[in-house]
């Protein structure tokens, strides 16, 4: 079968579905949020991540690496970005974990072959297999290949989506799946682009699809402050949702858990501000005016 890279496997999931779960989650995604908590996520390849606060100065990494991309700079060994190949072969080396490759290829065998160790969880839980990333549909025929497998075992599938996904390969997912998780970052065309680098027709129309077909759809909204929270864009999602008769939003309020990814990824950090509680709970009554019941996870 096909092979991708998968950056992590969640074992005893509890939060991505119902029951206990195994969370497979892809490597690669097409949108570039302002607000990504996991920039490991976002390419397709196999990156390697630097916590320069781990370092303990042995310098086995620089003995390893075969590129000269290791520096010391104050008894602390980084790496120059345009040397660095991310080949992974200093990892090994680092005692403390400073280093960490993020992403790993994989066939769907080798997927199975986690998922199948907890199937009698899932039976016991009402639990599942879950595929988030990233963005899950964008591991093109390899991620519909593992849905299948999943689904030919008889397990539950759940897929957590942006809904950025070629209808041909959306729908065939919808036929696949058991339940979506699916995320609505904003109404507005012209604001979805500037906010994720693209705009969400094509997102609209995999949603309503999913809501369409009678597949579980549980609607997500990651919820940012002076972003996507206004009066305006609430009111367009209720009246979206209203269609279908759906009044239950997942909200989840920003947080900066991934800042210390960012910086091993060498990678700008994003300009973020948490919620104080008072202003949260005066974003989650713009929901409740407009009729909708905000839940958060």
């Amino acid at each position: 079968m096909s092979q991708g890279i998968i950056y992590n496997i969640q074992r005893m999931s509890v939060q991505d579905g119902p029951g206990l779960r195994t969370t497979v989650f892809l490597k690669g995604c097409p949108l570039r949020c302002k607000w990504c908590s996991n920039p490991e996520s976002q390419r397709t390849s196999p990156q390697m991540l630097v916590f320069e606060n781990l370092c303990t100065h042995c310098g086995a990494c620089k003995d390893t690496c075969q590129h000269g991309a290791v520096v010391e700079k104050g008894g602390v060994f980084g790496r120059d970005m345009n040397l660095c190949t991310h080949c992974g072969a200093c990892v090994a080396s680092c005692p403390s974990k400073a280093r960490v490759m993020s992403g790993e290829e994989m066939s769907v065998e080798q997927v199975m072959d986690v998922i199948l160790k907890d199937a009698l969880y899932y039976e016991n839980s009402g639990g599942g297999v879950t595929f988030g990333g990233g963005e899950p549909t964008s591991g093109g025929q390899f991620f519909l290949d593992m849905v299948q497998a999943v689904h030919d075992e008889g397990f539950h599938v759940t897929v957590d989506t942006c809904g950025y996904c070629p209808e041909e390969r959306f729908d065939k997912t919808i036929e696949l799946a058991d339940l979506f998780l699916f995320d609505c970052k904003h109404m507005d065309t012209a604001e979805h682009k500037r906010l994720t680098g693209v705009d969400n027709a094509l997102i609209l129309r995999n949603l309503r699809a999913a809501l369409e077909s009678g597949t579980e759809v549980r609607i997500r909204m990651p919820l940012m402050p002076g972003m996507n929270d206004s009066e305006e864009n609430i009111a367009a999602m209720a009246e979206f949702l209203a269609e279908y008769g759906r009044t239950e939003v997942e909200i989840m309020p920003c947080h900066l858990f991934g800042k210390s990814k960012y910086l091993a990824l060498n990678m700008p950090l994003p300009e973020l501000a948490q919620y104080t509680p008072e202003e949260l709970a005066v974003v989650q009554e713009r929901f409740v005016r407009h009729g909708l019941n905000p839940v958060i996870v």
